[in-house]
Protein backbone atom coordinates (compact mmCIF):
# COMPACT_ATOMS: atom_id res chain seq x y z
CA UNK A 1 0.00 0.00 0.00
CA UNK A 2 1.61 2.93 -0.94
CA UNK A 3 2.24 6.01 1.60
CA UNK A 4 -0.47 8.53 0.45
CA UNK A 5 -3.22 6.09 0.23
CA UNK A 6 -2.25 4.79 3.68
CA UNK A 7 -2.14 8.58 4.68
CA UNK A 8 -5.68 9.29 3.28
CA UNK A 9 -7.25 6.09 5.29
CA UNK A 10 -6.07 7.62 8.30
CA UNK A 11 -7.60 10.88 7.59
CA UNK A 12 -10.78 9.25 6.59
CA UNK A 13 -10.90 6.49 9.98
CA UNK A 14 -13.19 7.94 12.43
CA UNK A 15 -11.74 8.96 16.15
CA UNK A 16 -11.62 6.25 18.53
CA UNK A 17 -13.44 6.28 21.61
CA UNK A 18 -11.40 7.21 24.07
CA UNK A 19 -10.27 9.97 21.96
CA UNK A 20 -13.61 11.17 21.69
CA UNK A 21 -13.89 11.11 25.47
CA UNK A 22 -10.75 12.92 26.32
CA UNK A 23 -12.17 15.98 23.90
CA UNK A 24 -15.62 15.49 25.68
CA UNK A 25 -14.11 15.91 28.85
CA UNK A 26 -11.76 18.37 27.82
CA UNK A 27 -14.17 20.14 26.76
CA UNK A 28 -16.51 20.11 29.84
CA UNK A 29 -13.53 20.98 32.27
CA UNK A 30 -12.61 24.42 30.21
CA UNK A 31 -15.77 25.22 29.73
CA UNK A 32 -17.18 24.65 32.91
CA UNK A 33 -14.16 25.37 35.10
CA UNK A 34 -11.26 27.29 33.71
CA UNK A 35 -13.26 29.51 31.31
CA UNK A 36 -15.31 30.29 34.17
CA UNK A 37 -12.29 31.43 36.64
CA UNK A 38 -10.79 33.37 33.48
CA UNK A 39 -13.68 35.37 33.37
CA UNK A 40 -14.25 36.08 37.05
CA UNK A 41 -10.64 37.56 36.84
CA UNK A 42 -11.20 39.12 33.82
CA UNK A 43 -14.85 40.72 36.04
CA UNK A 44 -12.26 41.80 38.70
CA UNK A 45 -10.53 44.10 36.18
CA UNK A 46 -13.74 45.49 33.87
CA UNK A 47 -14.49 48.97 34.66
CA UNK A 48 -16.10 51.48 32.82
CA UNK A 49 -13.56 54.17 32.98
CA UNK A 50 -10.22 52.58 31.67
CA UNK A 51 -8.30 54.42 34.58
CA UNK A 52 -10.18 52.25 37.09
CA UNK A 53 -9.29 48.73 35.62
CA UNK A 54 -7.11 47.89 38.78
CA UNK A 55 -9.37 50.22 41.33
CA UNK A 56 -11.20 47.30 42.69
CA UNK A 57 -7.38 45.28 44.03
CA UNK A 58 -6.28 48.93 44.68
CA UNK A 59 -9.17 49.25 47.36
CA UNK A 60 -8.40 46.33 49.04
CA UNK A 61 -4.65 47.41 50.00
CA UNK A 62 -5.58 51.07 50.48
CA UNK A 63 -9.24 50.89 52.55
CA UNK A 64 -9.36 49.63 55.92
CA UNK A 65 -12.87 48.17 55.36
CA UNK A 66 -11.27 45.73 52.76
CA UNK A 67 -7.84 45.41 54.63
CA UNK A 68 -9.33 44.51 57.88
CA UNK A 69 -11.55 41.32 56.74
CA UNK A 70 -8.44 40.17 55.07
CA UNK A 71 -6.37 40.36 57.88
CA UNK A 72 -9.52 38.73 59.83
CA UNK A 73 -9.70 36.08 57.82
CA UNK A 74 -5.93 35.68 58.19
CA UNK A 75 -5.92 35.37 62.40
CA UNK A 76 -9.08 33.17 62.39
CA UNK A 77 -7.68 30.71 59.93
CA UNK A 78 -3.96 30.58 61.84
CA UNK A 79 -5.83 30.07 65.66
CA UNK A 80 -8.25 27.80 64.21
CA UNK A 81 -5.68 25.84 61.94
CA UNK A 82 -3.59 25.09 65.63
CA UNK A 83 -6.63 24.22 67.51
CA UNK A 84 -7.94 21.72 64.74
CA UNK A 85 -4.24 20.29 64.39
CA UNK A 86 -3.81 20.21 67.94
CA UNK A 87 -6.86 18.22 68.36
CA UNK A 88 -7.39 15.99 65.57
CA UNK A 89 -3.19 15.07 65.95
CA UNK A 90 -3.91 14.40 69.32
CA UNK A 91 -7.12 12.30 68.91
CA UNK A 92 -5.57 10.16 65.72
CA UNK A 93 -2.34 9.28 68.01
CA UNK A 94 -4.61 8.11 71.06
CA UNK A 95 -6.98 6.13 68.37
CA UNK A 96 -4.10 4.95 66.54
CA UNK A 97 -1.82 3.68 69.51
CA UNK A 98 -3.89 2.39 72.73
CA UNK A 99 -6.67 0.61 73.48
CA UNK A 100 -10.16 2.51 73.22
CA UNK A 101 -13.53 1.34 74.10
CA UNK A 102 -15.61 1.04 71.73
CA UNK A 103 -13.23 2.39 68.79
CA UNK A 104 -15.97 1.34 65.95
CA UNK A 105 -18.70 3.85 68.18
CA UNK A 106 -15.59 6.66 68.00
CA UNK A 107 -14.66 6.43 64.60
CA UNK A 108 -17.90 6.04 63.28
CA UNK A 109 -18.89 9.12 65.16
CA UNK A 110 -15.98 11.61 63.81
CA UNK A 111 -17.30 10.57 60.26
CA UNK A 112 -20.73 11.48 61.10
CA UNK A 113 -19.21 15.36 62.41
CA UNK A 114 -16.87 15.04 59.20
CA UNK A 115 -20.32 15.06 56.68
CA UNK A 116 -22.55 16.96 59.22
CA UNK A 117 -23.38 20.40 57.85
CA UNK A 118 -19.99 22.87 58.50
CA UNK A 119 -21.96 25.70 59.87
CA UNK A 120 -24.58 23.20 62.27
CA UNK A 121 -21.80 24.01 65.04
CA UNK A 122 -22.21 27.19 64.93
CA UNK A 123 -25.98 27.32 65.24
CA UNK A 124 -25.16 24.71 67.91
CA UNK A 125 -23.08 26.22 70.12
CA UNK A 126 -25.76 29.39 69.98
CA UNK A 127 -27.88 27.10 71.34
CA UNK A 128 -26.19 26.09 74.25
CA UNK A 129 -24.17 28.95 75.06
CA UNK A 130 -26.06 31.87 72.66
CA UNK A 131 -28.04 34.90 74.90
CA UNK A 132 -30.87 32.23 75.52
CA UNK A 133 -28.89 29.09 75.13
CA UNK A 134 -29.95 26.14 77.49
CA UNK A 135 -26.10 26.42 79.75
CA UNK A 136 -26.13 30.37 79.62
CA UNK A 137 -30.17 30.24 81.37
CA UNK A 138 -29.05 27.28 83.76
CA UNK A 139 -26.16 29.68 84.65
CA UNK A 140 -27.97 32.50 85.12
CA UNK A 141 -30.53 30.55 87.55
CA UNK A 142 -27.68 30.35 89.44
CA UNK A 143 -26.83 34.16 89.27
CA UNK A 144 -23.70 33.22 87.78
CA UNK A 145 -22.59 35.23 83.82
CA UNK A 146 -20.90 33.20 80.91
CA UNK A 147 -18.27 34.82 78.45
CA UNK A 148 -20.40 35.51 75.27
CA UNK A 149 -19.93 32.78 72.62
CA UNK A 150 -20.15 36.00 69.81
CA UNK A 151 -17.44 37.45 68.19
CA UNK A 152 -13.90 36.16 67.84
CA UNK A 153 -13.38 33.74 70.45
CA UNK A 154 -16.74 31.77 69.43
CA UNK A 155 -15.80 31.98 65.85
CA UNK A 156 -12.14 30.51 65.92
CA UNK A 157 -13.31 28.15 68.77
CA UNK A 158 -16.38 26.39 66.33
CA UNK A 159 -14.01 26.70 63.42
CA UNK A 160 -11.55 24.73 64.91
CA UNK A 161 -13.75 22.09 66.23
CA UNK A 162 -15.33 22.05 63.11
CA UNK A 163 -11.80 21.13 60.82
CA UNK A 164 -10.76 18.38 63.88
CA UNK A 165 -12.29 15.57 61.94
CA UNK A 166 -10.75 16.70 59.18
CA UNK A 167 -7.07 16.34 60.61
CA UNK A 168 -7.98 13.17 62.31
CA UNK A 169 -8.55 11.42 58.70
CA UNK A 170 -5.73 13.09 57.54
CA UNK A 171 -3.12 12.05 60.44
CA UNK A 172 -4.64 8.94 61.05
CA UNK A 173 -4.47 7.81 57.26
CA UNK A 174 -0.43 8.41 57.84
CA UNK A 175 0.20 6.68 60.95
CA UNK A 176 -0.87 3.46 59.08
CA UNK A 177 2.18 4.34 56.95
CA UNK A 178 4.95 4.24 59.19
CA UNK A 179 6.47 0.74 59.85
CA UNK A 180 6.71 -0.95 63.59
CA UNK A 181 10.61 -1.42 63.27
CA UNK A 182 11.48 2.03 63.02
CA UNK A 183 9.72 2.30 66.15
CA UNK A 184 11.54 -1.15 67.77
CA UNK A 185 14.65 0.12 66.28
CA UNK A 186 14.53 3.22 68.36
CA UNK A 187 13.36 1.53 71.70
CA UNK A 188 15.90 -0.89 71.57
CA UNK A 189 18.83 1.63 71.19
CA UNK A 190 17.42 2.83 74.86
CA UNK A 191 15.26 6.21 73.63
CA UNK A 192 12.17 6.12 75.30
CA UNK A 193 8.71 6.04 73.73
CA UNK A 194 8.54 9.97 74.25
CA UNK A 195 11.99 10.35 72.56
CA UNK A 196 10.78 8.16 70.18
CA UNK A 197 7.67 9.99 69.61
CA UNK A 198 9.24 13.62 69.52
CA UNK A 199 12.60 12.24 67.37
CA UNK A 200 11.20 9.48 65.25
CA UNK A 201 7.36 9.30 64.63
CA UNK A 202 6.64 12.85 64.47
CA UNK A 203 9.03 13.81 61.53
CA UNK A 204 7.52 10.97 59.70
CA UNK A 205 3.87 12.35 60.52
CA UNK A 206 4.83 15.37 59.17
CA UNK A 207 3.17 15.20 55.31
CA UNK A 208 0.37 13.56 57.52
CA UNK A 209 0.05 16.52 59.42
CA UNK A 210 0.64 19.16 56.91
CA UNK A 211 -2.07 17.91 54.92
CA UNK A 212 -4.32 17.89 57.72
CA UNK A 213 -3.37 21.47 58.57
CA UNK A 214 -3.71 22.81 54.71
CA UNK A 215 -7.65 21.27 54.56
CA UNK A 216 -8.41 22.87 58.13
CA UNK A 217 -6.72 26.06 56.98
CA UNK A 218 -8.43 26.06 53.52
CA UNK A 219 -11.64 25.41 55.77
CA UNK A 220 -11.64 27.75 58.01
CA UNK A 221 -10.43 30.81 55.33
CA UNK A 222 -13.16 29.83 53.20
CA UNK A 223 -16.05 29.34 55.52
CA UNK A 224 -18.98 31.86 55.11
CA UNK A 225 -21.87 30.24 57.65
CA UNK A 226 -20.07 29.81 60.48
CA UNK A 227 -18.65 33.75 61.08
CA UNK A 228 -21.97 34.89 59.67
CA UNK A 229 -23.77 32.89 62.57
CA UNK A 230 -21.86 33.16 65.26
CA UNK A 231 -19.09 36.49 64.49
CA UNK A 232 -21.91 38.72 64.39
CA UNK A 233 -20.28 42.31 63.09
CA UNK A 234 -16.97 39.78 62.60
CA UNK A 235 -15.79 40.68 58.75
CA UNK A 236 -14.05 38.47 56.70
CA UNK A 237 -13.54 37.17 53.10
CA UNK A 238 -16.84 35.47 52.49
CA UNK A 239 -18.91 37.50 54.28
CA UNK A 240 -17.39 40.69 52.17
CA UNK A 241 -17.70 38.62 48.55
CA UNK A 242 -21.14 37.62 49.68
CA UNK A 243 -22.52 40.95 50.76
CA UNK A 244 -20.74 42.53 47.52
CA UNK A 245 -22.45 39.91 45.22
CA UNK A 246 -25.84 39.87 46.55
CA UNK A 247 -26.00 43.41 48.05
CA UNK A 248 -30.06 44.41 48.44
CA UNK A 249 -28.43 47.96 47.30
CA UNK A 250 -27.18 46.99 44.02
CA UNK A 251 -24.06 44.41 43.67
CA UNK A 252 -20.53 45.37 43.11
CA UNK A 253 -19.57 42.58 40.57
CA UNK A 254 -15.99 44.02 40.70
CA UNK A 255 -15.36 44.24 44.04
CA UNK A 256 -16.80 40.62 44.26
CA UNK A 257 -14.97 39.48 41.78
CA UNK A 258 -11.61 40.98 42.86
CA UNK A 259 -12.35 39.39 46.80
CA UNK A 260 -12.66 36.12 44.77
CA UNK A 261 -9.58 36.24 43.36
CA UNK A 262 -7.65 36.85 46.71
CA UNK A 263 -9.51 33.90 48.05
CA UNK A 264 -8.36 32.02 45.17
CA UNK A 265 -4.65 32.97 45.30
CA UNK A 266 -4.28 32.02 49.19
CA UNK A 267 -5.67 28.40 48.66
CA UNK A 268 -3.65 27.64 45.67
CA UNK A 269 -0.95 29.53 47.63
CA UNK A 270 -1.37 26.83 50.37
CA UNK A 271 -1.71 23.92 48.87
CA UNK A 272 1.36 24.93 46.54
CA UNK A 273 2.88 25.46 49.81
CA UNK A 274 2.27 22.32 51.78
CA UNK A 275 3.14 20.14 48.78
CA UNK A 276 6.38 21.83 48.58
CA UNK A 277 6.72 21.15 52.85
CA UNK A 278 5.54 17.60 52.78
CA UNK A 279 7.59 16.54 49.70
CA UNK A 280 10.53 17.84 51.31
CA UNK A 281 9.76 16.44 54.52
CA UNK A 282 9.04 12.78 52.73
CA UNK A 283 10.99 10.12 53.74
CA UNK A 284 9.83 7.56 51.49
CA UNK A 285 9.56 4.66 54.11
CA UNK A 286 7.86 1.10 52.91
CA UNK A 287 5.27 -0.36 55.51
CA UNK A 288 5.21 -3.81 56.18
CA UNK A 289 3.74 -4.00 59.54
CA UNK A 290 1.54 -0.68 60.74
CA UNK A 291 2.25 0.62 63.85
CA UNK A 292 0.72 -1.84 66.29
CA UNK A 293 -1.22 -0.67 69.56
CA UNK A 294 1.03 -0.04 72.69
CA UNK A 295 0.60 -1.99 76.21
CA UNK A 296 -0.28 0.52 79.09
CA UNK A 297 -1.14 0.28 82.45
CA UNK A 298 -5.26 0.62 83.46
CA UNK A 299 -4.69 3.66 84.70
CA UNK A 300 -3.16 5.19 81.64
CA UNK A 301 -5.23 3.26 79.36
CA UNK A 302 -8.23 5.19 81.57
CA UNK A 303 -7.02 8.65 81.17
CA UNK A 304 -6.88 7.71 77.18
CA UNK A 305 -10.00 7.17 76.79
CA UNK A 306 -11.25 9.75 78.58
CA UNK A 307 -9.09 12.80 76.43
CA UNK A 308 -10.40 10.27 73.29
CA UNK A 309 -14.13 10.96 74.59
CA UNK A 310 -14.02 14.26 76.17
CA UNK A 311 -12.58 15.68 72.82
CA UNK A 312 -15.14 13.46 70.97
CA UNK A 313 -17.95 14.76 72.96
CA UNK A 314 -16.69 18.37 72.43
CA UNK A 315 -17.46 18.27 68.40
CA UNK A 316 -19.82 15.94 68.51
CA UNK A 317 -21.71 17.78 71.00
CA UNK A 318 -23.48 20.07 68.28
CA UNK A 319 -25.02 17.29 66.68
CA UNK A 320 -26.68 16.09 69.50
CA UNK A 321 -27.95 19.73 70.49
CA UNK A 322 -29.65 19.81 67.16
CA UNK A 323 -31.19 16.56 67.23
CA UNK A 324 -32.49 17.34 71.23
CA UNK A 325 -33.69 20.59 70.26
CA UNK A 326 -35.95 19.77 67.12
CA UNK A 327 -38.04 17.68 69.47
CA UNK A 328 -38.66 20.72 71.89
CA UNK A 329 -41.48 22.94 71.57
CA UNK A 330 -40.39 26.40 70.83
CA UNK A 331 -41.80 30.11 72.15
CA UNK A 332 -40.09 32.46 69.62
CA UNK A 333 -36.89 32.24 69.44
CA UNK A 334 -36.48 30.71 72.86
CA UNK A 335 -36.99 26.06 74.10
CA UNK A 336 -39.15 25.01 76.06
CA UNK A 337 -38.00 21.84 78.06
CA UNK A 338 -40.88 20.00 76.69
CA UNK A 339 -41.26 17.24 74.15
CA UNK A 340 -43.22 18.08 71.08
CA UNK A 341 -43.32 17.24 67.51
CA UNK A 342 -44.76 20.31 66.30
CA UNK A 343 -41.71 21.58 64.91
CA UNK A 344 -41.98 18.41 62.29
CA UNK A 345 -45.37 19.28 61.54
CA UNK A 346 -44.98 23.08 61.10
CA UNK A 347 -41.41 24.01 59.53
CA UNK A 348 -41.70 25.83 56.85
CA UNK A 349 -40.45 24.34 53.02
CA UNK A 350 -39.32 21.22 55.16
CA UNK A 351 -40.39 19.03 52.75
CA UNK A 352 -39.57 21.29 49.56
CA UNK A 353 -36.19 22.28 50.42
CA UNK A 354 -35.49 18.05 50.92
CA UNK A 355 -36.84 17.52 47.61
CA UNK A 356 -34.71 20.66 45.83
CA UNK A 357 -31.26 18.52 48.17
CA UNK A 358 -32.35 15.22 47.35
CA UNK A 359 -32.96 15.91 43.44
CA UNK A 360 -29.91 18.23 43.27
CA UNK A 361 -27.49 16.22 44.97
CA UNK A 362 -28.56 12.51 43.46
CA UNK A 363 -28.22 14.76 39.71
CA UNK A 364 -24.81 15.71 40.61
CA UNK A 365 -23.65 12.39 41.92
CA UNK A 366 -25.18 10.67 38.77
CA UNK A 367 -23.33 12.80 36.44
CA UNK A 368 -19.64 12.26 38.55
CA UNK A 369 -20.44 8.64 38.59
CA UNK A 370 -20.47 8.73 34.60
CA UNK A 371 -17.70 10.97 34.02
CA UNK A 372 -15.34 10.34 37.44
CA UNK A 373 -14.42 6.98 35.71
CA UNK A 374 -14.04 7.65 32.45
CA UNK A 375 -11.68 10.49 33.55
CA UNK A 376 -9.77 7.53 35.96
CA UNK A 377 -9.44 5.76 33.19
CA UNK A 378 -7.55 7.81 30.51
CA UNK A 379 -5.26 8.54 33.52
CA UNK A 380 -4.35 5.46 34.33
CA UNK A 381 -4.50 3.85 31.20
CA UNK A 382 -4.00 5.91 28.70
CA UNK A 383 -1.43 8.55 30.12
CA UNK A 384 0.19 11.26 27.76
CA UNK A 385 -0.09 15.06 27.53
CA UNK A 386 -3.60 15.47 27.04
CA UNK A 387 -4.78 12.79 29.90
CA UNK A 388 -1.90 14.60 32.06
CA UNK A 389 -3.41 18.16 31.55
CA UNK A 390 -7.07 16.47 32.30
CA UNK A 391 -5.39 14.96 35.46
CA UNK A 392 -4.48 18.19 36.43
CA UNK A 393 -7.98 20.03 35.58
CA UNK A 394 -9.77 17.52 37.40
CA UNK A 395 -8.01 18.32 40.36
CA UNK A 396 -8.13 22.04 40.07
CA UNK A 397 -11.31 21.72 41.94
CA UNK A 398 -9.90 20.78 45.36
CA UNK A 399 -8.17 24.69 45.31
CA UNK A 400 -11.13 26.35 44.72
CA UNK A 401 -13.23 27.75 47.59
CA UNK A 402 -16.99 27.16 46.81
CA UNK A 403 -18.14 30.57 46.93
CA UNK A 404 -15.30 31.32 44.37
CA UNK A 405 -16.39 28.65 41.80
CA UNK A 406 -19.91 29.77 42.61
CA UNK A 407 -19.50 33.20 41.32
CA UNK A 408 -17.10 32.45 38.61
CA UNK A 409 -19.95 30.23 37.37
CA UNK A 410 -22.82 33.02 38.03
CA UNK A 411 -20.58 35.88 36.49
CA UNK A 412 -19.97 33.17 33.17
CA UNK A 413 -23.84 31.74 32.79
CA UNK A 414 -26.05 33.68 35.45
CA UNK A 415 -26.73 36.21 32.55
CA UNK A 416 -26.88 36.66 29.17
CA UNK A 417 -26.84 34.39 26.61
CA UNK A 418 -27.77 31.72 29.10
CA UNK A 419 -29.61 33.08 32.17
CA UNK A 420 -28.99 30.09 34.50
CA UNK A 421 -29.24 32.60 37.54
CA UNK A 422 -30.92 30.52 40.63
CA UNK A 423 -31.88 27.54 38.21
CA UNK A 424 -31.28 23.80 39.25
CA UNK A 425 -28.87 23.70 36.19
CA UNK A 426 -26.58 26.39 37.58
CA UNK A 427 -26.49 24.49 41.10
CA UNK A 428 -26.00 20.87 39.17
CA UNK A 429 -22.79 22.08 37.29
CA UNK A 430 -21.33 24.02 40.38
CA UNK A 431 -22.20 20.70 42.24
CA UNK A 432 -20.12 18.37 39.48
CA UNK A 433 -17.00 20.52 38.89
CA UNK A 434 -16.50 20.61 43.12
CA UNK A 435 -17.27 17.37 43.53
CA UNK A 436 -15.97 15.92 40.62
CA UNK A 437 -12.26 14.81 42.11
CA UNK A 438 -13.93 12.49 44.68
CA UNK A 439 -15.30 10.00 41.88
CA UNK A 440 -11.78 10.37 39.63
CA UNK A 441 -9.55 9.86 42.69
CA UNK A 442 -11.95 6.62 44.09
CA UNK A 443 -11.78 4.99 40.20
CA UNK A 444 -8.06 5.85 39.90
CA UNK A 445 -7.08 4.72 43.14
CA UNK A 446 -8.45 1.00 42.30
CA UNK A 447 -7.62 0.92 38.08
CA UNK A 448 -4.18 1.46 39.88
CA UNK A 449 -4.20 -1.86 42.12
CA UNK A 450 -5.54 -3.69 38.79
CA UNK A 451 -4.10 -5.34 36.50
CA UNK A 452 -4.85 -4.44 32.45
CA UNK A 453 -4.60 -7.99 30.96
CA UNK A 454 -8.58 -8.51 30.80
CA UNK A 455 -9.09 -5.30 29.05
CA UNK A 456 -6.35 -5.65 26.39
CA UNK A 457 -7.60 -9.75 25.42
CA UNK A 458 -11.33 -8.21 24.91
CA UNK A 459 -9.97 -5.20 22.55
CA UNK A 460 -7.80 -7.68 20.72
CA UNK A 461 -10.68 -10.08 20.71
CA UNK A 462 -12.70 -7.30 18.57
CA UNK A 463 -14.88 -6.15 21.73
CA UNK A 464 -15.15 -2.48 21.58
CA UNK A 465 -13.25 -0.18 23.04
CA UNK A 466 -16.54 1.10 24.57
CA UNK A 467 -18.08 -1.85 25.86
CA UNK A 468 -14.90 -3.20 27.19
CA UNK A 469 -15.40 -0.82 29.38
CA UNK A 470 -18.44 -0.98 30.64
CA UNK A 471 -18.18 -5.46 30.60
CA UNK A 472 -14.80 -5.60 31.88
CA UNK A 473 -13.44 -2.65 33.42
CA UNK A 474 -16.60 -1.11 35.30
CA UNK A 475 -17.44 -4.78 37.17
CA UNK A 476 -13.64 -4.30 38.64
CA UNK A 477 -13.92 -1.15 40.23
CA UNK A 478 -17.64 -0.90 40.71
CA UNK A 479 -16.78 -0.65 44.65
CA UNK A 480 -14.68 1.82 44.30
CA UNK A 481 -17.09 3.62 41.92
CA UNK A 482 -19.90 2.92 44.99
CA UNK A 483 -17.89 4.46 47.34
CA UNK A 484 -16.63 7.56 45.32
CA UNK A 485 -20.56 8.32 44.47
CA UNK A 486 -21.85 7.97 48.05
CA UNK A 487 -19.06 10.25 49.38
CA UNK A 488 -20.43 12.50 46.53
CA UNK A 489 -23.73 12.58 47.69
CA UNK A 490 -22.86 12.25 50.73
CA UNK A 491 -21.01 15.73 50.99
CA UNK A 492 -23.25 17.18 48.29
CA UNK A 493 -26.31 16.84 50.43
CA UNK A 494 -24.76 19.21 52.90
CA UNK A 495 -23.28 21.67 50.10
CA UNK A 496 -23.65 25.12 51.57
CA UNK A 497 -21.17 28.06 50.48
CA UNK A 498 -21.92 27.48 46.77
CA UNK A 499 -25.43 27.27 47.10
CA UNK A 500 -25.80 30.16 48.65
CA UNK A 501 -24.50 32.64 45.78
CA UNK A 502 -26.84 30.31 43.22
CA UNK A 503 -30.11 29.05 44.85
CA UNK A 504 -32.68 30.56 43.65
CA UNK A 505 -36.79 31.37 45.28
CA UNK A 506 -37.92 27.91 43.93
CA UNK A 507 -34.56 26.29 44.53
CA UNK A 508 -33.24 26.32 48.02
CA UNK A 509 -31.92 23.49 49.79
CA UNK A 510 -31.76 22.42 53.15
CA UNK A 511 -28.40 24.10 54.11
CA UNK A 512 -29.40 27.18 52.95
CA UNK A 513 -32.79 26.60 54.57
CA UNK A 514 -31.60 26.30 58.10
CA UNK A 515 -29.28 29.46 57.39
CA UNK A 516 -32.43 31.40 56.44
CA UNK A 517 -34.29 29.94 59.59
CA UNK A 518 -31.42 31.00 61.97
CA UNK A 519 -31.24 34.69 60.61
CA UNK A 520 -34.79 34.64 60.86
CA UNK A 521 -34.17 33.64 65.09
CA UNK A 522 -36.43 30.28 64.25
CA UNK A 523 -33.97 27.74 66.12
CA UNK A 524 -36.56 25.65 66.42
CA UNK A 525 -37.55 25.21 62.38
CA UNK A 526 -33.82 25.38 62.03
CA UNK A 527 -33.55 22.23 64.61
CA UNK A 528 -35.91 20.53 62.69
CA UNK A 529 -34.49 21.00 59.43
CA UNK A 530 -30.58 20.71 60.29
CA UNK A 531 -32.04 16.88 62.25
CA UNK A 532 -33.36 15.86 58.60
CA UNK A 533 -30.09 16.88 57.06
CA UNK A 534 -27.94 15.01 60.05
CA UNK A 535 -30.07 11.54 59.10
CA UNK A 536 -29.93 12.21 55.10
CA UNK A 537 -25.94 12.54 55.54
CA UNK A 538 -25.95 9.60 57.89
CA UNK A 539 -27.31 7.30 55.43
CA UNK A 540 -24.53 6.51 52.77
CA UNK A 541 -21.81 6.52 55.14
CA UNK A 542 -23.79 3.66 56.77
CA UNK A 543 -24.04 2.05 53.73
CA UNK A 544 -20.42 2.29 53.24
CA UNK A 545 -19.73 0.74 56.96
CA UNK A 546 -22.26 -1.72 56.52
CA UNK A 547 -22.41 -2.89 53.19
CA UNK A 548 -19.28 -2.26 51.50
CA UNK A 549 -17.10 -2.87 54.78
CA UNK A 550 -14.95 0.75 54.59
CA UNK A 551 -13.76 2.49 57.67
CA UNK A 552 -13.07 6.20 58.01
CA UNK A 553 -9.68 5.93 56.14
CA UNK A 554 -11.94 6.46 52.57
CA UNK A 555 -12.34 9.85 53.59
CA UNK A 556 -9.03 10.81 53.37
Amino acid sequence: MSAPIAKERRQRAPLGFWTIVSIVVLGFLLLFLIFPLVRLIGSSLLADDPNRILQAYSDLVTKAYYRDALLNSLILTACATVIATMLGTTLAYLISRYRIRGKLFVRALIVLTFVSPPFIGAYSWILLFGRSGFVTEWFAGWGMTLPSIYGWAGTILVLGLQSTPLVYLMVSSGFKTIDQSIEDAAINLGSSHAKVFWSTTLPLMRPAISTGALLAAVTAFTDFGTPAIIGQNLRVLPRLIYSEFVSETGSDYQVASALSVVLLLFTIGALTFQRFYARRHSYGNSCNIPLGVRQSTRAHRLLVNVAVYGILLVTALPLFTVVASSLLRTQGSRFILEFSLEGWQNTPRLWESLGNTMFLATTATAVCVIVGPLIAYLIVRRPGRTTGFIDFLSMVPYAVAGVVLAIAISVTFGGAPFYLAGTFLILVIVYVVRRLPFSVRSSAAMLGQTGSQAEEASVNLGVPPSRTFLRITVPMILPAILSGGLLTWATLVREFNATVILYGSSTGTMSVEIFRQILRGDFGAASVIGTLLILVSLAPILILFKFLGKDEEFLS
